[in-house]
């Protein structure tokens, strides 16, 4: 198994640890992050290392995307917690700066020539 793989897999085991440490302790944060954690590595996985071009693959990656993000959310909207914020706020940030910029660059491309 190449180092990449493992990489992968460590993310992996750190998101169920975290929640399992989190349920453990009654931390509901570090159940939140852990659980976004294995839903992000889930989707993440299956981009890079499943090979098909099924429409169900690649809606089973954008929907454990967005239920990551949407268990971030959630979590903020219930404990208020600070870190949940900024984490909320830099993942839209991201996504909107992504959207925007895979929205301008090919426009931007197309004057140029």
């Amino acid at each position: 198994m190449e180092f990449r793989n493992w990489v992968w897999t460590v993310w992996g085991i750190v998101g169920i640890l975290m929640f399992l440490s989190g349920f453990v302790s009654g931390n509901v944060v570090t159940m939140v992050v852990g659980i976004a954690v294995s839903f992000g590595y889930v989707s993440s996985y299956l981009t890079a290392y499943v090979r098909s071009d099924h429409r169900v693959k690649r809606a089973l990656e954008v929907v454990f995307a967005i239920v990551a993000l949407g268990v971030i959310v959630y979590g903020y909207i219930v404990t208020g917690s600070l870190i949940l914020g900024v984490m909320t706020m830099f993942i839209v940030a991201m996504m909107f700066i992504g959207f925007t910029f895979s929205y301008l660059l090919p426009r931007i491309r197309s004057e140029s020539t």
